[in-house]
């Protein structure tokens, strides 16, 4: 049974298109040079054309021709004034949109810079059907109050929480001009070695850092991680983010609930009720490993039925290994990714110990990675 294509349907992802992006320096340092997605969206991209389809006054919108969820008073959004306008300035662009928010650039410009400015990312939390709202504005705020604690270079930085002009909830947060590592997988296939480690190492660091806080993210996925031109790696969307060990506790508590994309969710979550959520965010980062590596997902769904689940669990049972794992040099790497992809999660790594492992000790950092930014 062969692995997913990451995504699904597309066979052009394993070309290997790194020279490009990574630029390898004497010293033995390395650059990345992402590409800003906001070029992505000109005057003739997909996402603008649709939108002024709309300002036109088609209504009636064939089924094929709509992406997701779409709020269509999102996209007009703050253009006569308001709050968020006069402190972050004007929507610019579309960034993404998913069944309860849409997240747009908006632009402020600096008078004493020149052409030069401020760029935010803006996401307008939708009220979902049948939630009321005081339940709304609570889901807004928990997600607001999570991220706004978590302070660290690999995680995107919440800047502000506040209402527009049509009463929609709105978080405010740095923005990623390389997108998600979602589109970068798209768009160039396979990582090399060095830039999937560079990567998976502030992946860790950030996760690592999370975990020690006490929040469990919940839904670590390529989407959910933001890259900036010069390859710094940001964790972000905290909605389904949860505070699993307070200060005061010695011990974190169970979570409960299946959360998660199901490619990236750790077996446990499919045959007991209550779980460790900060090994179920080890599980995603193993996954997010080998799919930067393959450009394939290693299976649909970790459950018995997944045939591909189920040959790499008789794989490492065999002691004979896994054919995705096995092609990756070095036994750290290898080793270290058995542990993180550990089906017992009592078993599996906790993510500082990844953090600590000889392994990652042995990965370089990108200067980009090492500042933040």
């Amino acid at each position: 049974m062969h692995q997913p294509p990451f995504p699904p349907n597309t066979s052009n992802f394993l070309q290997n298109k790194s020279p490009g992006r990574i630029r390898y320096l004497v010293n033995g340092d390395h650059e990345h040079h992402l590409a800003n997605t906001v070029r992505m969206y000109d005057n003739d991209s997909t996402i603008t054309r649709f939108i002024r389809w709309i300002k036109k006054g088609n209504q009636t919108i064939p089924s094929d021709r709509v992406p997701l969820a779409i709020d269509y008073d999102i996209f007009s959004t703050a253009e006569h004034g308001g709050t968020i306008e006069s402190k972050y300035g004007r929507y610019k662009e579309v960034l993404g949109w998913g069944s309860s928010s849409t997240v747009k650039m908006a632009y402020k410009p600096n008078p004493h810079h020149g052409p030069k400015g401020y760029t935010y990312a803006v996401k307008a939390f939708r009220q979902r059907a049948n939630e009321s709202h005081s339940a709304y504005h609570k889901r807004a705020s928990a997600e607001f109050c999570i991220a706004t604690t978590l302070q660290h270079k690999n995680i995107v930085h919440t800047i502000d929480l506040l209402s527009d002009d049509h009463g929609r909830m709105c978080q405010v947060m740095e923005f990623c001009a390389a997108g998600d590592l979602c589109a970068l997988l798209i768009s160039a296939g396979k990582l090399d070695e060095t830039e999937a480690d560079c990567l998976f190492k502030q992946l860790i660091r950030g996760v690592a850092y999370m975990h020690d806080t006490g929040v469990a993210h919940r839904d670590l996925k390529p989407e959910n991680i933001l890259l900036t031109t010069l390859g710094c790696l940001k964790i972000s969307d905290f909605g389904m983010a949860e505070c699993v060990q307070y200060a005061w506790e010695k011990i974190g508590h169970r979570s409960k609930g299946l959360q998660g994309s199901k490619p990236y969710v750790a077996p446990e979550i499919y045959i007991t009720e209550h779980f460790d959520a900060r090994a179920i965010d080890v599980w995603a980062t193993g996954i997010m490993y080998v799919a930067m590596r393959t450009a394939r997902l290693m299976w649909t769904k970790a459950e018995e039925t997944d045939s591909t689940f189920k040959k790499f669990k008789l794989s490492c049972g065999s002691g004979e290994g896994y054919r995705p794992i096995e092609q990756f040099e070095g036994a750290h790497r290898r080793q270290l990714l058995y542990s993180i992809l550990q089906t017992n999660p009592r078993k599996r790594n906790k993510s500082s110990e990844i953090l600590d492992s000889q392994w990652l000790a042995d990965i370089v950092v990108c200067k980009a990675g090492q500042r933040g930014y």
